[in-house]
């Protein structure tokens, strides 16, 4: 995974990649959490730039309240939206005739940024580790497919090659077609065995991982992008403009870093019980922050949505809901077979590693061609945090040595056996 949020992202894309290919190495584990850590950190002395920079724009102090799930969120945004245009009044409405219709429980890391009067300025979010794991296995498993794809038309135009006519004209059964896409998927697997795959940056980039919503007019929201441009430090390095049922201007942001030393001693100053929980010596930590920044990109890139109260309101609660949005996305995968399944589920272990408190396992226990059921990497997840078994519903019913015998007969038992 290549993501842009984070100043050490090449060296995690090549851990990534080298992961993709069955390359583990001891210390991987502590490389990974390592990583994470720092980062939340950094993350945090740009989210507070951020701030300050809205602040300025709106010529005001800014309070941020943080919240975990997004029922909260949604009731805070009808809150302290202010005034209602009648849809908006509609939209709330039907929200608070039913909330659990729209995902009350799903976990977010969100700001509400209120200015003094509490009327809602922005919101700030930082992706949870489930959505980014997702994310980039979307991105992995559409690189995984051209790739096949790939193979697979090659091996159409063998056959084309064969029966002495050009590809256009081949006459192929469905069974002939599949059989090519099976051959061309077994193919990329060996490849992952024989260490040879390679998928550049740029097919598992995400540039989302931390991002504002800004909420105003669209007067005031069309000043934003010249502000932005006359700001040291920040370059505007992509406008996206959204029309239809979403409707919004994202920018992508390259915001650079302090100074190596300034950014050094206010990282030095935080409190890094995060480090012990995750399963890292504290202290070192806190010792090798000069080597870690000074080792990193020295900016890191940012998404701001620009967006109006009306659509904002639909974005949470009408035509283009979020979640729906999602849902929508994971529907439409074209590719859904093991390559693509092992590509999610080793980013969710790694991503499951960086944020658990285990830093050193013997070995890498998902292979690119390998086959694996979900309940197995959900029990190599929980063995990640010290639970690997999960007892279900009996999981007080224990047979101690020899109480089977008590319970059946010896001579039953034989004929069982």
């Amino acid at each position: 995974m290549y993501l842009t949020a984070m100043t050490h992202r090449d060296e995690l894309f090549e851990l990534t990649l080298r992961w993709m290919n069955d390359d583990f190495h001891p210390d991987d584990g502590e490389t990974l959490t390592r990583i994470f850590v720092y980062e939340s950190a950094i993350s945090a002395v740009i989210s507070e730039r951020i701030l300050r920079l809205l602040g300025g724009f709106w010529g005001s102090k800014l309070h941020a309240r943080r919240v975990r799930f997004k029922q909260e969120l949604r009731e805070r945004i009808i809150a302290h939206l202010g005034a209602l245009t009648p849809r908006m009044a509609e939209l709330a409405y039907s929200y608070r005739q039913n909330p659990k219709y729209f995902f009350p429980y799903l976990p977010i890391d969100a700001l509400v940024i209120t200015d003094l009067d509490s009327h809602l300025l922005a919101l700030g979010r930082i992706k949870r580790m489930a959505r980014v794991a997702e994310k980039v296995s979307f991105r992995l498993v559409e690189a995984l497919y051209r790739e096949i794809r790939s193979k697979a038309r090659h091996l159409a135009e063998l056959r084309a090659a064969q029966a002495g006519v050009p590809l256009n004209e081949l006459l192929s059964s469905k069974e002939a077609m599949q059989n090519d896409f099976v051959q061309a998927e077994e193919a990329v697997a060996c490849s992952f065995m024989d260490k040879t795959i390679h998928i550049g940056a740029e097919s598992l980039t995400i540039n989302d991982i931390i991002g504002f919503k800004i909420i105003a007019p669209q007067e005031t929201l069309d000043r934003l992008p010249d502000m932005l441009g006359n700001e040291a430090g920040v370059h505007i390095a992509e406008i996206e403009k959204h029309t239809g049922n979403y409707n919004a201007v994202n920018l992508l942001l390259d915001v650079a870093l302090p100074p190596a030393n300034v950014l050094t001693a206010r990282l030095a100053e935080m409190d890094w019980d995060v480090a012990r929980r995750r399963g890292l010596d504290r202290d070192e930590i806190r010792r090798n922050i000069a080597g870690y920044v000074e080792q990193g990109a020295d900016s890191v890139r940012i998404e701001l949505i620009l967006t109006t109260p009306e659509e904002l309101m639909e974005a949470e609660f009408g035509r283009s809901i979020h979640e729906l949005r999602v849902l929508r996305l994971r529907q439409r995968q074209k590719y859904r077979g093991p390559l693509g399944q092992n590509a999610s589920y080793l980013i969710e272990y790694m991503l499951a590693l960086a944020s658990s408190p285990t830093v050193h396992i013997p070995e890498l226990p998902i292979k690119m061609y390998g086959r694996y059921l979900p309940e197995e990497i959900s029990a190599l997840k929980r063995g990640l945090y010290g639970s690997p078994i999960d007892d279900g519903l009996l999981g007080a019913f224990y047979l101690h040595e020899g109480q089977a015998e008590q319970i059946l007969p010896v001579d039953r038992l034989a004929e069982e056996s």
